[in-house]
């Protein structure tokens, strides 16, 4: 009885203390606006500490899934692992991940995103532990204790999706409309530093240590940055806290809620309705299917496909994700272009043409055989790959969550969860077309097949380019019928004609 008084003690202390630290930093929910513009860290501070906090929370999502890659050979090795049941693993976690990105984005809505991230890291954290005990204690890929490693790999491939659609949420709810874009681009490029972050510390640690030692130490890096979070983390800024809370408060009818606090959710059936959601989660399927098989199979293509050197194939491939990061910088900042032409969330025109101008370094890889041509058709690949793609699970995810037919109800983790969940099916599907294309037709055949893929993700961003411009054409034409007759009144208007002032 007294350790378990102890415990709630503790327990209580250590709440408090956290409420007293998010007050100090943010401010109260509380507070009236002049203590909350007396409170120790400024606005623009706040933005940059959520979205340094958010940036490499995911990346620790990113670093301890791309560990078990790196840990891959060791398992074959030493714990009677072959390639087919590796495979069968990443195929069973591919499938999880995706099911689970339209369960935990719902799940981020109803109990708040701050709250399922925490338990989401926390039991992110507590599977590879477990991995890596089966692992020190001898139970490998060979009967029994393979279907627990299957079982293990699907429930960490379920948890693993809190990470994207809860931490997209929370930067939603601290970034404004203008600029999103950019910001949302520069942003995602958290799981690029992820996978160098989680690859080092392999690399680093694997001649040295028992493989199943780097799951762990993966493991306590997640486990410190989920309570660095519970601490100093905010799912969303108390109401009028933020100087563009008022400018778009000002242009909404919703009154503005703190959504850390708030209890609305939007229903799945609300949320499915939304203008665009469905074209954006169906071309991204497409997208994510042509990205992860260049991500995936790339290196065996130029070394198997090209008979070029195995170190030089991953150099090679490497520039796909050099590409990748500076195609979701630079479409994120047309899409912000785009949006402020149209004073409208419009980032459309920046996806369709991405995507039509990734058909043509794609055809090159198709045709060509030349090393020095494909390398620079890589990087373009992608340039314009990723742009879309980031665009799409990021910014795009929050416009359509915070969507005036929501009317201010939480639904950018669900959004997130259904664009990226279905994105992840595609994948999923893909890699197993990719390897029965190659072995059956050649490889000539799979780029034919991606260019297919790209050709479906842009026809379906059409759609939604044809609409977007549409409204915008609509508000322009009636902003001209509003302002017309204010004309036409006041040059017939008393005042000018007897001189005198209204």
């Amino acid at each position: 009885f007294g350790s378990t008084a102890a415990t709630a003690s503790a327990s209580c202390v250590f709440f408090l203390m956290v409420r007293q630290i998010q007050d100090y930093i943010y401010g109260g929910p509380q507070q009236s606006l002049e203590e909350r513009q007396r409170c120790s860290v400024t606005m623009d501070a706040r933005m940059l500490l959520v979205a340094f906090l958010t940036f490499t929370t995911y990346a620790m999502y990113h670093a301890q899934r791309i560990s078990f890659s790196g840990v891959a050979s060791s398992m074959t090795e030493y714990a009677g692992f072959s390639a087919t049941k590796l495979g069968l693993m990443s195929t069973g976690y591919m499938f999880a991940y995706a099911i689970g990105q339209f369960i935990c984005g719902r799940f981020a809505d109803q109990v708040r995103p701050k709250r399922a991230l925490i338990w989401g890291m926390l039991c992110c954290a507590l599977l590879p532990i477990l991995e890596g005990l089966m692992g020190a204690n001898g139970c490998g890929g060979q009967g029994f204790c393979y279907f627990l490693w299957v079982v293990v790999r699907i429930i960490e491939g379920l948890v693993q999706a809190t990470g994207w659609t809860c931490t997209v949420a929370i930067m939603g709810n601290w970034f404004p409309q203008e600029g999103r874009g950019f910001i949302m681009g520069l942003w995602a490029t958290n799981s690029n530093a992820g996978d160098i972050f989680g690859l080092h510390v392999s690399s680093l640690l694997l001649d040295k240590v028992g493989w199943y030692v780097i799951l762990w130490v993966l493991a306590g890096f997640m486990i410190l940055w989920a309570l660095v979070n519970a601490v100093f983390l905010r799912g969303a800024p108390p109401p009028f806290s933020l100087t563009w809370q008022y400018e778009e408060s000002a242009n909404s009818k919703f009154s503005s809620v703190d959504q850390e606090i708030s209890d609305r959710a939007a229903s799945f059936s609300e949320i499915l309705c939304v203008p665009g959601l469905l074209q954006y989660s169906f071309s991204y399927m497409f997208i994510k299917l042509v990205n992860y098989a260049l991500f995936l199979w790339l290196p065996f293509y130029l070394s198997e496909g090209l008979g070029l050197d195995r170190s030089l194939s991953s150099l090679m491939a490497t520039r796909f994700d050099l590409g990748f990061i500076c195609g979701a910088i630079l479409a994120g900042l047309l899409s912000d272009v785009t949006t402020h032409w149209a004073r409208m969330p419009m980032r459309s025109p920046v996806v369709s043409g991405f995507l039509l101008f990734s058909l043509i370094p794609m055809g090159v890889m198709r045709f060509s055989t030349q090393p020095d041509v494909i390398k620079w058709a890589i990087f373009c690949c992608g340039i314009l790959q990723g742009g879309p793609a980031d665009a799409l699970t990021s910014a795009v995810s929050v416009d359509l969550g915070k969507h005036p037919r929501l009317q201010g109800q939480r639904a950018v983790s669900t959004v997130a969860g259904i664009i990226d969940g279905t994105g992840a099916v595609g994948a999923a599907v893909g890699q197993y077309l990719v390897g029965s294309l190659s072995d059956i037709y050649g490889w000539k055949s799979v780029f034919l097949f991606l260019l297919i893929c790209l050709a479906s993700a842009f026809v379906l961003s059409l759609l939604r380019l044809f609409k977007e411009l549409a409204e915008v054409r609509q508000m322009r034409a009636k902003e001209f019928m509003d302002v017309e007759p204010e004309s036409s009144d006041s040059e017939n208007s008393p005042c000018e004609t007897s001189g005198s002032y209204c």
